[in-house]
């Protein structure tokens, strides 16, 4: 299986015009008829423990290069003209600010050469009525921080070796956050200059709290706060990155 799956991609990342089973043959110089690709694909169900067994021996053979961190994050592939189902539906784009037809895939990533160990594509298999809009529309029967969850605790599982999750703020959940502390790991996750903190303790008993964007960080300073909803404490860093237009 590996190897048919690994001609097969070679052949889509090479390829520059239409991709076809018959084209790869052709390729091949007919050493691969184009109904084993085809038989391939038409009689396998690929998934995400299917991608752990293929990438396990990489993974194993360097696992004290990784830098064990496990990073955790959603990718889209828009498709406005494609016809919809529970795959391919209506999903919110924080880039964008409202909701796109695409692919919403989330991937499980580890180290800095970033091997990926898992992933999950989103489905949307129940279907309701939304009485404010009168549509009828679709939704998961779980959330992403669930999957998010998952895909930590799938990890676990397959015992990769990991301290550190990383993750961009919309997985910022406090249910993600504990999650993560009871695994007995640490998280680096961007948050919301909205986001209320308490400066210590006390404040945090007393209800005394403030946004972040009322700190007046430099950039690389750190400070210990209390985020709201969160029982410990964390470490807040401002970091600046500068991009192609300054």
């Amino acid at each position: 299986m590996h190897k048919t799956l690994d001609i097969y991609t070679d052949y889509l990342i090479c390829q520059n015009s239409y991709a076809t089973t018959t084209g790869l043959s052709d390729l091949l110089c007919g050493e691969m008829g184009h109904n084993k690709f085809t038989r391939f694909f038409n009689g396998t169900a690929l998934g995400s423990q299917d991608l752990w067994g293929y990438i396990k021996p990489e993974v194993r053979k360097n696992e004290k290069k990784l830098g064990r961190i496990l990073i955790l994050d959603d990718s889209i592939e828009e498709r406005p003209y494609t016809n919809e189902n529970e795959i391919m539906c209506w999903h919110y784009s924080h880039a964008k600010g409202r909701h796109v037809k695409r692919i919403n895939i989330l991937s499980c990533l580890v180290g800095a050469v970033t091997l990926p160990v898992s992933y999950k594509i989103v489905h949307k298999e129940i279907v309701f009525y939304d009485t404010e809009s009168k549509k009828v529309k679709k939704k998961a029967s779980m959330t992403r921080n669930e999957h998010f969850r998952n895909l930590i605790k799938q990890s676990h599982i397959n015992k990769v070796l990991f301290d550190y999750v990383m993750t961009d703020n919309c997985f910022g959940a406090k249910e993600n956050l504990e999650y993560i502390n009871d695994s007995k790991k640490y998280f680096i996750i961007g948050i919301k200059s909205n986001c209320t903190i308490a400066l210590s303790k006390n404040d945090k008993t007393q209800g005394q709290s403030q946004q972040v964007s009322s700190l007046n960080l430099k950039d690389g300073q750190s400070i210990k706060v209390w985020l709201k909803g969160l029982e410990s404490p964390v470490m807040l860093i401002r970091k600046i990155f500068i991009n192609e237009d300054n």
